[in-house]
């Protein structure tokens, strides 16, 4: 083992450069009236403005800085979303000429992820995630003249299921989240195998020190130079340090007056001065792999992964969308990782910048986004083979949920699809169920909100619990058979 006392590890720093499809959060159905483009009303309608102000502030320096740092002998990688690219390809040419000259230059590497920095590794079926993944690869043998073989898996914990498809689409090795699922019970600054794939298990303290506690004043190790956080990397015990970092840290979350440019310029110095060398991540898989993570007898579910239950009612209607709409760049865009983030108070931050907010926060995010989803949802419709079948499976905005509550009392959960509300029933306090049957409300609700009147017909009157999420179950079944 190295550390103190012994030589020191070798550092792995990669950027991750992505700018969202922010939300348009005064989206309401009677704006996409008329309007042949409905992403302009999804969306924010100023994201080329955004954009060019993350690249003035960011993008820009940032990669001038680091092209003369390639060119001094630094290593680094690089994961560029292909939604980035399609951006900057449209708006900012010479942006992205800039960032070509970084990626592929000799001592830095391309990584690979989703196009559309996706949460479809999430999804029970993965062939949204292997189509982004192959998508990606494409668009970056394009642009950069490389086929990545190494897999930024940071934005949810790698599983079975993903690393089986990553190996069979030619990756080689991954680059997995410290914070989350799996990695966070073994020991950092080390190569492991996973299913026999390499991975590199971010450090998130030490990257989080640049991300979030660099421009905190309070900080007791306020402010951080470059020589004394190298000091930090030189001791750390291990074989190898990877820190993966978002790009708009350095200008754009952390502002330049902080001095955070300057650190990024005077980083590799300050490592070469401890004897610290850099590494691509190609390179650091091949060091010897201190170990096999235990894959175990489970995979991740929503406990492990830590999401709220708004979260959870996004994700099941996003997957479900999958097959119920036409236009799948706009449903692609509504994948993004950042929509997800946002409908928790507080998530991970482990080399991006902190998310913090309060709980209307996260809610008003959610129902802008359950709003969009169901909107696009119902207008696709018209182009379906059957037009009722999508609108009784389409998911619906907060208010219209079904909210289950017992003697007035709310029970804090709600069902925004029919789907959700087989699944909710799974689970519902017996109190609860007879309460809504009582009261007619399941049958209500299908009928006057999901508009399935056959379906309300079926259910009215039963009481059992197991014979109404049969019933709901058998009906939804027929109605995605005729959707095929």
């Amino acid at each position: 083992m190295t550390g103190e006392g012994s030589n020191p590890p070798k550092v792995c720093l990669g950027f991750d450069i992505h700018y969202p499809c922010y939300l348009n959060p005064g989206f309401r159905p009677g704006m996409v009236k008329g309007k042949r483009n409905v992403r302009d009303s999804y969306f924010n309608p100023h994201m080329k403005e955004d954009l060019g102000g993350v690249i003035e502030r960011s993008f820009t320096p940032a990669t001038e800085i680091l092209l003369d740092l390639l060119d001094g002998g630094l290593a680094c990688s690089f994961s560029i979303s292909g939604a980035v690219v399609e951006h900057l390809e449209e708006w900012y040419p010479e942006t992205l000429g800039l960032l070509s000259r970084a990626a592929t230059h000799r001592n830095a590497e391309v990584l690979a992820q989703t196009y559309y920095h996706s949460v479809a590794g999430q999804f029970t079926d993965l062939q949204e995630f292997e189509a982004e993944l192959l998508m990606h690869r494409d668009l970056m043998k394009e642009h950069f003249s490389v086929v990545p073989t190494t897999f930024a898996h940071t934005d949810y914990p790698i599983t079975p299921a993903t690393a089986e498809m990553l190996m069979e689409s030619g990756i080689r090795a991954a680059v997995v989240e410290g914070s989350n699922g799996i990695a966070a019970e073994i020991e950092q600054n080390h190569v492991y195998t996973y299913l026999g794939l390499p991975v590199l298990v971010t450090h998130c303290d030490l990257a989080d020190d640049i991300a979030v506690r660099f421009p905190w004043r309070g900080w007791d190790k306020w402010p951080l130079m470059a020589d004394r956080y190298a000091e930090w990397l030189s001791v750390s015990p291990g074989d190898c340090i990877t820190l993966f970092l978002d790009y708009r840290v350095f200008g754009d979350a952390i502002g330049p007056e902080t001095g955070i440019l300057e650190f990024l310029r005077t980083l590799p110095s300050a490592l070469a001065g401890q004897g610290i060398e850099t590494v691509r991540p190609a390179d650091a898989a091949a060091l010897p792999p201190h170990g096999e993570i235990e894959v175990g007898d489970r995979t991740p579910g929503p406990e492990a992964l830590q999401r709220t239950i708004m979260q959870q009612s996004a994700l099941e209607a996003l997957e479900g969308a999958g097959g119920l709409v036409t236009d799948r760049d706009t449903w692609r865009c509504l994948l993004e990782t950042d929509h997800i983030r946002r409908m928790a108070m507080r998530s991970a931050s482990c080399g991006r910048p902190l998310h913090a907010v309060s709980h209307q926060a996260t809610h008003d995010h959610f129902a802008s986004f359950m709003r969009i989803l169901s909107d696009f949802e119902e207008r696709s419709a018209t182009s379906a083979r059957s037009p009722k079948a999508v609108l009784s499976l389409r998911c619906v905005p907060p208010e219209k949920a079904f909210y289950f509550s017992s003697h007035e009392r709310p029970a804090g959960y709600a069902a925004h699809s029919l789907q959700e509300l087989v699944n909710m029933l799974e689970f519902a306090p017996d109190d609860v169920i007879r309460y809504h049957v009582e009261r007619e409300d399941f049958s209500r609700w299908i009928d006057l909100v999901i508009g399935d009147t056959k379906l309300a017909g079926k259910i009215q009157g039963t009481s059992d619990r197991n014979e109404l999420r049969s019933t709901i179950q058998k009906r939804i079944d027929k109605l995605w058979k005729r959707l095929r």
